[in-house]
């Protein structure tokens, strides 16, 4: 009897959090507009203009919906290829660095009729180039974006 009560106790347990799980139903990436007051478009693309202040991101639609979601993004940045000279008979090398991953940011979300956004603007001094940003929510990775700023 308490094996059957133990087993039962997991087999809940197992149920509620599966229950509470958060699923990925669609996530897509794109820039955003807010000319107008009354309302937010979120237009998908993989290119973002380089013009400093423009708006850019992404929306990510969730099943299974907790009040609030953990959301880590985390941005791969572009490198520069270096020039370095050797001493060997090839002369002189190009050496292309490993791109750097940087955790952009770590937010507690609370989804909008099931959706979450992250949203971003194009800075003074940030280069053109191409870009990838992975979003974990939950603790898995619930969309990878790889995008150009030109």
């Amino acid at each position: 009897m308490k094996r059957l009560c133990q087993f039962l106790f997991l087999l809940l347990f197992a149920a509620a959090f599966n229950a509470s799980a958060v699923e990925v139903v669609s996530a897509e990436f794109g820039v955003f507009d807010a000319s107008d007051p009354q309302r937010v478009v979120f237009e998908p693309t993989r290119v973002i203009p380089h013009r400093e202040g423009q708006r850019y991101g992404w929306m990510i639609e969730l099943r299974g919906v907790k009040r609030s979601v953990s959301v880590r993004e985390e941005y791969l940045l572009p490198s520069k290829a270096v020039e370095q000279r050797t001493d060997t008979p090839g002369g002189t090398k190009l050496v292309i660095p490993m791109e750097r991953r940087n955790q952009v940011s770590q937010r507690q979300l609370v989804p909008v009729d099931g959706r979450i956004y992250g949203e971003w603007s194009i800075g003074p001094q940030e280069p053109p180039g191409r870009r990838q940003l992975d979003v974990v929510v939950e603790g898995q990775v619930a969309a990878s974006f790889e995008f150009e700023v030109k």
